[in-house]
């Protein structure tokens, strides 16, 4: 029982951040996540894997931890967990430390609304997925954050139609 809370509220706060984080307009305060996980200093390398889940200190690890270079110089990204399992916020950065993606894991999938940047920090590409799939309308931008093209898919990832702009 206490497992089942942990996970409710667990998906109740990812929720709520993915919510306050991928508002509905197209420039979404975004620094904001990655403000709140900069401060994140565990390494995914401390985690230990056994039959997929992942262990901190012998208990499934539930929190977010640091993705690093095989040299442990550059940061790679970043993972959340919930009991062991890959779930919740997760970032990318390009090797100069900028953002290169926000999504959401779960079920070892990226589900949830997405967002991808240029190098420069401006919206490359904003989306949701359901298990891998794109669905619904995408969004793509040029590096000056000019609407290039938008795209509609339907819930099982085909594309039903795009225009370029």
């Amino acid at each position: 029982m206490k497992i089942l809370k942990i996970k409710f509220i667990a998906k109740i706060l990812t929720f709520g951040l993915v919510i306050a984080f991928f508002g509905c307009n197209d420039q979404g305060d975004y620094s904001s996540i990655t403000e709140k996980y900069n401060s994140e200093e565990l390494l995914c390398i401390s985690l230990l894997n056994i039959d997929g889940v992942n262990y901190f200190l012998g208990k499934p690890y539930t929190g977010s931890c640091l993705l690093y270079d095989e040299e442990l110089v550059t940061k790679k990204g970043l993972e959340s967990y919930v009991n062991g399992k890959l779930e919740g916020i997760n970032i990318g950065y390009y090797p100069d430390g900028s953002v290169e993606y926000i999504g959401y894991k779960s079920n070892g999938e990226i589900n949830g609304n997405f967002v991808k940047f240029h190098q420069n920090g401006e919206i490359a590409i904003k989306g949701q997925f359901s298990d891998g799939l794109y669905i619904g309308r995408f969004k793509y931008f040029d590096d000056n954050g000019k609407l290039i093209e938008k795209s509609k898919y339907n819930d099982y990832g085909k594309l039903l139609k795009s225009k370029t702009y």
